[in-house]
């Protein structure tokens, strides 16, 4: 029996449906991934008030804005982050980059500020937090430019390597690694029970179906792309239409045409 009880918070859609995890303890509440929404990120903050225990830590399973925007309100200078060295590395190197292209879009929802994970943990390097052994195990390129997991016990928090009934997101265009971890992460979370970053949690069949989509959208772009390392709107359009029909009633569909370039030139430099 664990000693431990796990809340998820989960934002709408205009927050991308992304998944905070609270890991609540006899000592406090450990937290994995920060949300992105200021609105989201200000009610996770009320759900951990609400617990009546103090946040002990913070896991940032991998570099997307969605995963550590939160991180200046929720943790500021008193809370540790931890994270894989090459994702506080990412998050250092494009956080920047990340709030000059979307706060125009989001506006006031977008914080002004980043926060880089201060705790930079090696692959397989595991930390005791609020009386609990956390792992952190470092992936690589794969949905993100670092992507990791976290493991507690039999449950693994994976961050955004699987998007169990949702479009996943495509555009930093590491789908070959992300489909090479694929291959090997079956084994190596056999029993677990999978906590992803958007969707529902589950078992080792959630990857499967990842790969699964995954393989299906490269060819659907090869075959509309034809070589060339970019698509037009209607070759966009037409690969949408694709990818409903293979996950019908799945939500986020936009993210299907925002990976479509990326994923285009990761191609045609593979040929």
């Amino acid at each position: 029996m664990r000693d431990y009880r796990i809340h998820t918070y989960t934002a709408a859609e205009a927050g991308l449906f992304v998944n905070s995890y609270l890991i609540e303890t006899t000592d406090g509440v450990v937290l994995v991934d920060a949300n992105l929404l200021l609105s989201d990120v200000r009610a996770l903050a009320a759900r951990i008030t609400a617990l009546k225990k103090p946040l002990l830590g913070v896991f940032v399973t991998h570099a997307h804005p969605d995963h550590f925007n939160g991180l200046p309100l929720l943790a500021g200078d008193d809370v540790p982050v931890y994270a894989a060295a090459p994702v506080a590395d990412t998050i250092a190197a494009i956080a920047d980059a990340k709030r000059a292209q979307w706060q125009p879009v989001y506006g006031d929802e977008w914080p002004d500020t980043h926060l880089v994970p201060s705790h930079r943990l090696a692959d397989g390097e595991a930390v005791h937090v609020g009386g609990l052994w956390f792992t952190v195990h470092t992936v690589g390129e794969a949905e993100s430019h670092a992507d990791s997991y976290v493991t507690l016990g039999d449950d693994a928090f994976i961050g955004d390597l699987a998007f169990p009934g949702t479009h996943p997101y495509t555009a930093d265009g590491h789908t070959e690694g992300w489909l090479a971890a694929l291959d090997t992460l079956p084994d190596a979370l056999a029993g677990a029970t999978l906590h992803p970053g958007h969707g529902r949690s589950g078992d080792v069949g959630m990857l499967a179906e990842q790969r699964r989509y995954l393989l299906m959208y490269r060819e659907a772009v090869r075959r509309i792309a034809a070589g060339a390392s970019s698509l037009d709107q209607a070759q966009k359009d037409e690969l949408t239409a694709v990818m409903t029909r293979f996950a019908p009633g799945a939500p986020l569909t936009w993210m299907i045409a925002l990976g479509a370039d990326a994923v285009a030139a990761e191609l045609s430099v593979a040929a």
